[in-house]
């Protein structure tokens, strides 16, 4: 939830917030709507006052009991009216509220869409083969590692079979990930990968991007709620805390959750649907961080060194990019996406983010911290990025270390994980 009181106070620099985002968002609406609330409490509070005072009044004054009780009656009929009133005014500012964006950091590029994503550096040589190259779908079938046919048959598009030795690599890289998290002070979790509404508000992709979600109907539910399958751990391991005060001392807290993630993929239909480029179903580690209100800015540039240092060791081409105003969802802050180098289409393909969402998701959870100078209550600062996911990062692998003869080397960093087995397919 979006401080109110916040937009009151900071009314003109929040509409150029705003407007940097293209969004068309009326503020003095719901600035208005917000006065109507407290106005309608005001009344409420009144009458429970005077509803009190004859309640005192009739332990005194018993000759006039009958008269008080009947002035009694009619505030609570007028309390129960005005309190129907207040809720309905409450839930409709509530979701007003839901629907505002986070504030951006100074440094984010303002654009409409990614053409105003901004380069920060470009890492690694792209290969270069003296043989005619074939992409990772070629490799796959040639090797018998994927198999998107017959997935096609039992679960329709965008999802896929992964066989052979890119499962063993797929596992081998996940575990080389785990470890390097592990090393660098992060728990691991696997979290439950079904969550009730109140995670997906709270985390920010519900109201605007519900449309993403796969969801569960109540009536299929043991407790008769809702459930919905996460596009990623982020959204449990975020709602973990919520109405939690955490102690500052315990801050930064490390999470990695490892999860299958499900996204509907809505307004890309028809779009990557060759290969395992853009699927329903994926596997990804997610680093998610709590800290005070100070610190989550220097641990965005960590999170992003983690990032670069797996990559770089994987020795794949990438670059970096600062996103802008209008390629960022709304709970977005600050926002880096990391790209690879993919040969097959000679461009660069995401395969990592880093948000700071600083206290926008805090906020909207109920999860906060006691300062530990002065035992102040505030609200955590948030952040997510990615570790590793398994189709976009295999991809990259497959083609950027294919050989003339049709085979995949493993990287180095890999070898170890994979039974010290250097190549794929080298038995086919």
């Amino acid at each position: 939830m979006f401080n109110i009181e916040y937009i009151r106070n900071h009314k003109d620099e929040y509409l150029i917030n705003i407007k940097k985002r293209s969004l068309n968002i009326n503020l003095d609406s719901i600035l208005k709507l917000h006065d109507e609330k407290l106005e309608i409490q005001k009344n409420f509070d009144d009458i429970q006052k005077r509803r009190n005072d004859i309640a005192d009044k009739i332990k005194t004054d018993l000759s006039s009991k009958d008269k008080l009780s009947r002035q009694g009656k009619d505030l609570k009929i007028k309390s129960l009216k005005i309190q129907e009133e207040l809720q309905i005014k409450s839930d409709l500012l509530y979701r007003k509220l839901l629907e505002l964006p986070n504030l951006i950091s100074d440094d984010m590029p303002e654009g409409i869409d990614e053409s105003g994503n901004i380069e920060v550096k470009k890492v690694g040589r792209m290969p270069k083969f003296d043989f005619k190259i074939l992409d990772h779908i070629d490799l796959g079938i040639r090797n018998d590692l994927i198999d998107i046919d017959k997935s096609a048959k039992v679960s329709g598009s965008r999802f896929y079979y992964l066989k052979n030795d890119l499962v063993l690599l797929q596992f081998a890289l996940f575990n080389f990930v785990l470890s390097k998290l592990i090393s660098k002070g992060f728990t691991p979790i696997i979290p439950p990968e079904l969550v009730k509404e109140r995670a997906l508000f709270g985390t920010g992709y519900f109201p605007l991007e519900e449309d993403q979600i796969y969801k569960l109907e109540s009536k299929n539910i043991e407790d008769k709620n809702n459930l919905y399958l996460i596009g990623t751990s982020e959204v449990p391991l975020i709602s973990y805390h919520q109405d939690e005060i955490l102690d500052e001392k315990d801050l930064p807290i490390k999470y990695i959750g490892i999860s299958h993630c499900f996204r509907s993929e809505v307004g890309s239909w028809g779009k990557d649907v060759k290969g395992i480029k853009r699927v329903h179903q994926f596997e990804k580690i997610e680093m998610v961080v709590f800290s005070n209100e100070d610190d989550s800015y220097s641990i965005q540039e960590e999170l992003l060194s983690i990032e670069e240092e797996i990559l770089n060791d994987l020795n794949l081409p990438y670059h970096v990019l600062n996103m802008c105003t209008g390629d960022v969802s709304m709970q977005t802050y600050k926002k880096y996406d990391v790209e690879v180098y993919v040969p097959s289409v000679n461009e660069y393909v995401e395969v990592m983010s880093n948000t700071n969402t600083i206290d926008y998701q805090s906020r909207r959870l109920n999860i906060r911290y006691k300062d530990k100078e002065n035992g102040k209550i505030k609200f955590v600062h948030t952040l997510n990025a990615t570790g590793i996911t398994n189709t976009r990062p295999l991809i990259a692998i497959m083609e950027n270390f294919q050989t003339k003869d049709g085979r995949i080397k493993v990287p180095d960093v890999l070898v170890s994980f994979m039974g010290n087995k250097e190549f794929i397919g080298e038995n086919i």
